[in-house]
C-alpha cells in the first residue's frame, strides 16, 4: 500500500521560496505574472501600477451580472472581483465603491430586462452584505454610500420575489440616520440621476 502524499500548503511553499535568490524569486513572479491575467491584474493593483484599476474590477462585475452583456450570469464571479480587489489593496473604501456599484448594476439590469428568482436572491444577498460593510467605514463615507444605495432603491421601485421588501428592511435596519433617532430619511440624494 502506497502512502498518500500530503497536499502542499502555503507554509511548504513559503519555505521553498525562502531558499531562492533574488533573481530566481523575480523569475518565479514573472512566470506567474505571464501565466494568468488575474495574476497580472493583482500585481498591477497591489502596487498601483495601472490607472483606473478600480474600473477594471467594475468591468468584471458588469461582465458577470449584466443580463444583457453577460453570456452567463455569475454572482460568484462578481463577488470574486470584489474579493480580489480587497486582497490586492486592503482599500476598504474602494471595496465599498465596488459593492455599491454592484448593487447599482443589479438595479440597472433589473430595470432593463426584469427579474427572476435567482437574480432576486443574488441582489438581496449583495445588498445586505454591502450595507454591513459600509457600516464599518467612517461616518461620512457610510452616509455617502448609504445614500447611493437609497437612490438605487428608489430607482428599483417595486419588484417581485420579495426583493423590494427585503431591501427596504435592510435599508431601514442599517440606516446611518436610524442611529441618530431621526424620524425621516433625506428625501433626495445627489445621485438621483443614476442612469
Amino acid at each position: 500500500m502506497t502512502e498518500k502524499k500530503k497536499t502542499p500548503t502555503w507554509t511548504d511553499t513559503k519555505k521553498a521560496l525562502s531558499g531562492l535568490g533574488r533573481e530566481e524569486l523575480l523569475k518565479t513572479i514573472e512566470d506567474m505574472y505571464k501565466l494568468r491575467k488575474e495574476n497580472k491584474l493583482f500585481l498591477h493593483t497591489r502596487y498601483g501600477l495601472a490607472e483606473g484599476s478600480l474600473d477594471n474590477f467594475k468591468e468584471k462585475i458588469v461582465n458577470a451580472i449584466d443580463a444583457v452583456k453577460a453570456k452567463k450570469i455569475s454572482f460568484r464571479d462578481a463577488k470574486q472581483a470584489i474579493s480580489d480587489y480587497k486582497k490586492a489593496t486592503g482599500d476598504l473604501e474602494g471595496v465599498a465603491e465596488l459593492m455599491v456599484f454592484y448593487c447599482e448594476e443589479c438595479v440597472r439590469s433589473i430595470k432593463r430586462i426584469g427579474l427572476w428568482e435567482q437574480y432576486a436572491n443574488g441582489a438581496m444577498s449583495i445588498w445586505r452584505y454591502t450595507l454591513r460593510h459600509i457600516q464599518d467605514l467612517p461616518r461620512p463615507q457610510y452616509i455617502k454610500f448609504w445614500e447611493r444605495l437609497a437612490t438605487a432603491q428608489k430607482l428599483l421601485g417595486s419588484t417581485g420575489w420579495g426583493l423590494s421588501d427585503m431591501i427596504e428592511i435592510y435599508m431601514f435596519q442599517l440606516s446611518p440616520y436610524a442611529e441618530e433617532g431621526e424620524e425621516e430619511f433625506p428625501s433626495s440624494t445627489p445621485h438621483e440621476d443614476m442612469p
